[in-house]
C-alpha cells in the first residue's frame, strides 16, 4: 500500500467521524432515552423508521448532482451537513426531555425531530462524504472508515463514562441497586455538538491547507492509477480504460459487453452492501431493545457500546489484512447474515429468551453484537476500498445503495414491530 501522510489521514478520521455521530450518540443513549420515552421499548423502531424518512436528502442531492446543478456541490454541501448537525445536537441537548401531546398519547415528538435533522445530515453523507473521498487515492478511504468508525466510538466511550442509571428489565437477574448516570443526557449531545466542531473544522483544513491539497489526485493520475489497479487485481482485471468507470454505462452503455466481468463485480458488492445495510442499518438496531433488556440494563449498555467500540478495530484491521475479493466478501456476508438471524430470533423470544437470567445468557448476546458489527464492519471497508478505484461514481452508488438497503430493512422490520406480536417486551 502506497504511504500516506499523517496529517492528512488524522485530518480525514476526524472528518469521517462527521459522518454517523450524531446518530450513534442517539442509539448509544438509547438505553438512558428508552427509560424516559413515552415510545417505551418501540423507540428504537421509531427511530429507525425516522432515519429512513431522511432518505430525501441522499436521492435530492443524486438528483441534483444528476444535472450538474451548483446546488450539488461536494464542498458546499458537506459544509452545510456539518453545520447543520452541530446545532441540531445543541437543540436536542435541551429538548430530548420534552414531551407533546398527540391525541390521545404523548410522543417524544422534539426527540424525534431533531432526530430527523440528525439522519438527514448523517444519510446524506453516506453520497456526499464517500464521493468526495474520490478526489484522494485510494489508501485514505481506510482513515476515512476509520473516522466513520470512530463516529459510533465516541458516543460509545461518552456512554461508558455516563454509565446506565435506570431500572431493570423483570427477568433480569440484575436485581441490585442503580445509580443514576455520572451526567445527564443534556451534557451527553452538548458534547457531541463539539465533537461535530472538530469535524467541521478537520474539513475546512481539509479543503485549505496545501498539504492535503497536494494529496488530491488530477483526473490523469486517477485514470492511471485505476488502469493500474484493474490490472494487478482479480477478478478486477476487466476494468481497463481510460475513463473514469460510470456504473450506468457498465449495465446499459453501448460498450457493456467488454464490461462482463466488472458488472458482475458491482453485482456482487452492491449485494452485499444492500443486504448488509438492510439488517446493519435497519432491522438489528429495531430489535435490539428486544434482544438485549430482558438480560438486563448493563447488557444493553454493553452490547450497544461495544459493537460500536469495534467499528473502527475491525476497519483499522483492513490496513493489514485488506480483501479485494468478492467471492471472501460474500462468505463473510453469509457469515453476517447467520449472526443476524440469531440476534432477531433471540429478539423474538423476549420476554424470556434463552438462558434469560444467567452471566451465560447476558454473555452471548453482547459477544452476538460484537461479531454482527466487526463483521459488517470490515466488509463495508473493504467493498468501499474496491470500489474507490473506479472514481466517484461507483462510490456515489454504494451510497445509494447503501441507503435503499437501510430504507427496505427499516420498512419491513416497522411493519412487523407495530403491526404483530412478533416481538413483546418484557
Amino acid at each position: 500500500m502506497a504511504s500516506v501522510k499523517p496529517v492528512v489521514a488524522v485530518l480525514i478520521v476526524l472528518f469521517g467521524m462527521g459522518s454517523w455521530v450524531e446518530i450513534n450518540g442517539v442509539w448509544a443513549e438509547l438505553p438512558l432515552l428508552v427509560s424516559k420515552a413515552p415510545e417505551g421499548w418501540n423507540l428504537p423502531t421509531y427511530l429507525v423508521l425516522m432515519i429512513q424518512v431522511a432518505n430525501i436528502g441522499p436521492i435530492l442531492f443524486t438528483i441534483l448532482r444528476h444535472f450538474k446543478t451548483s446546488f450539488a456541490s461536494l464542498k458546499y454541501t458537506a459544509y452545510l451537513i456539518l453545520l447543520l448537525g452541530f446545532f441540531a445536537a445543541i437543540l436536542i441537548s435541551q429538548f430530548w426531555d420534552k414531551h407533546v401531546k398527540i391525541g390521545n398519547k404523548m410522543t417524544s415528538l422534539p426527540l424525534l425531530i431533531l432526530s430527523f435533522i440528525f439522519a438527514l445530515t448523517d444519510c446524506t453523507t453516506s453520497v456526499v462524504f464517500l464521493s468526495f473521498m474520490a478526489k484522494y487515492p485510494q489508501q485514505y478511504m481506510i482513515p476515512f472508515y476509520i473516522g466513520e468508525g470512530l463516529s459510533g466510538v465516541m458516543p460509545s466511550l461518552l456512554a461508558l463514562s455516563q454509565g446506565t442509571g435506570g431500572g431493570t428489565c423483570y427477568n433480569s437477574s440484575d436485581t441490585g441497586p442503580h445509580d443514576g448516570p455520572r451526567f445527564s443526557v443534556n451534557v451527553f449531545f452538548g458534547l457531541l455538538s463539539l465533537l461535530m466542531a472538530c469535524s467541521g473544522i478537520a474539513f475546512y483544513l481539509l479543503n485549505n491547507t496545501k498539504v492535503s491539497l497536494d494529496e488530491r489526485e488530477g483526473p490523469r493520475q486517477h485514470l492511471e492509477n485505476v488502469t493500474e489497479c484493474s490490472k494487478s487485481q482479480e477478478p478486477l482485471s476487466q476494468a481497463e480504460g481510460n475513463h473514469e468507470i460510470r456504473v450506468i454505462d457498465v449495465f446499459f452503455g453501448r460498450q457493456r459487453d467488454q464490461h462482463a466481468q466488472l458488472r458482475c463485480v458491482f453485482i456482487q458488492l452492491y449485494i452485499v452492501t444492500a443486504i448488509v445495510c438492510a439488517l446493519g442499518n435497519g432491522v438489528i438496531p429495531s430489535v435490539s431493545s428486544y434482544a438485549c433488556l430482558p438480560y438486563g440494563p448493563i447488557s444493553y449498555h454493553l452490547a450497544t457500546q461495544l459493537s460500536l467500540l469495534i467499528n473502527p478495530i475491525c476497519c483499522f484491521l483492513a490496513f493489514f489484512v485488506a480483501c479485494r475479493s468478492p467471492a471472501v466478501l460474500n462468505g463473510l456476508c453469509s457469515i453476517a447474515v447467520v449472526i443476524a438471524s440469531v440476534i432477531i430470533y433471540t429478539a423474538t423470544l423476549s420476554p424470556t429468551p434463552w438462558l434469560v437470567g444467567t452471566p451465560g445468557g447476558s454473555l452471548l448476546i453482547v459477544l452476538l453484537f460484537i461479531l454482527w458489527s466487526g463483521c459488517i464492519s470490515y466488509i463495508k471497508v473493504n467493498v468501499a476500498s474496491i470500489l474507490q478505484q473506479y472514481g466517484e461514481n461507483s462510490l456515489m452508488v454504494c451510497g445509494i445503495v447503501t441507503q435503499i438497503g437501510s430504507c427496505c430493512g427499516a420498512v419491513v422490520i416497522f411493519l412487523i414491530t407495530t403491526r404483530t406480536k412478533t416481538f413483546i417486551p418484557c
